[in-house]
């Protein structure tokens, strides 16, 4: 792509994403954060891994890593007794647009829920700098992305100490790409036998990424046990900003575009009525991530 190609797209995605956000897509849209009643208030000592604070954005739009952070370096808060030593550990990471407080509130809500429909194993939060300007949407795909890194490297810590805990990942929206981004590097790192299975929430990130073409699927085969994608073919959000934004589709609205990894299943369900719903107690489908455990 040339660089006036580049510009060019980046301009419309950006008028694009700004205009949505005017029309009622700012705030808790993509963010999946307390919204509506069926969100949770997590409690201050909620066990999470938490790198919020490492990145930044420049004034000239550039995603910095702050200074004294590496790549793959975290931060932990909260009560983690009891968190580790059992046989899994599921790892909830939250959406875009989410504040600290908000991706808190996510995390807690996404696991307490978890256990109401009868998964029994802890579960932490992974919360990340995800509260930019709804017109720094790329910004916060990278930022996403290179948190992968640093999931991983929890991921790897945990293994090197538990090596017989086994990881799960629940993903909301742009959490897809946090997760999916660990898949990749922990399958490079060689470590395939780390993850039980992901589960991705509406997520955000393109359709055929997932396929065994695609720059996800073949680390997904290797290194995953079970991959369960739900999605929902009315997200409006999704459907509007996220196709507006990337000029492709979403793997939370459509479902795999390819041929998808053996071990890989897209659920459909449309009854969740919008896209921060996925994870509510009553109107989110958490009663089928679990069984798929």
């Amino acid at each position: 792509m040339s660089d006036n190609e580049w510009s060019r797209r980046r301009y419309l995605t950006t008028t694009a994403v700004a205009g949505l956000g005017v029309a009622g897509l700012s705030g808790t849209a993509l963010a999946g954060g307390k919204g509506g009643d069926g969100g949770k208030t997590a409690p201050s000592d909620f066990p999470r891994v938490t790198t919020r604070g490492h990145f930044d954005i420049t004034w000239y739009g550039s995603v910095r890593l702050e200074d004294g952070y590496s790549a793959t370096d975290y931060d932990t808060a909260g009560d983690f007794s009891g968190v580790f030593g059992g046989d899994e550990l599921l790892v909830f990471v939250h959406g875009w647009l989410n504040d600290e407080q908000g991706g808190l509130d996510t995390c807690y809500t996404g696991v307490t829920n978890l256990g109401i429909e009868g998964y029994d194993s802890p579960g932490v939060g992974y919360l990340y700098d995800a509260d930019t300007g709804v017109t720094q949407w790329w910004n916060a795909t990278e930022i996403a992305e290179r948190n992968g890194h640093k999931l991983a490297a929890f991921v790897y810590n945990v293994r090197q100490q538990y090596p017989d805990t086994a990881v799960r990942f629940v993903a909301h929206s742009l959490g897809a790409r946090v997760v999916l981004e660990a898949v990749k590097t922990l399958d490079a790192w060689g470590l395939s036998d780390a993850l039980a299975s992901v589960s991705l929430l509406g997520g955000a990130a393109d359709n055929d990424s997932v396929a065994t073409d695609g720059e996800y699927g073949p680390a997904l085969e290797r290194s995953v046990g079970s991959v369960a994608n739900f999605w929902k073919s009315d997200d409006s959000v999704l459907n509007g900003l996220y196709t507006t934004a990337e000029f492709d589709s979403a793997v939370g609205e459509e479902g795999c575009e390819g041929t998808p990894p053996s071990n890989y299943e897209d659920v459909n369900v449309d009854y969740v009525p919008d896209h921060y719903s996925y994870y509510y107690e009553d109107d989110g489908c958490l009663s089928e991530v679990v069984p798929r455990f």
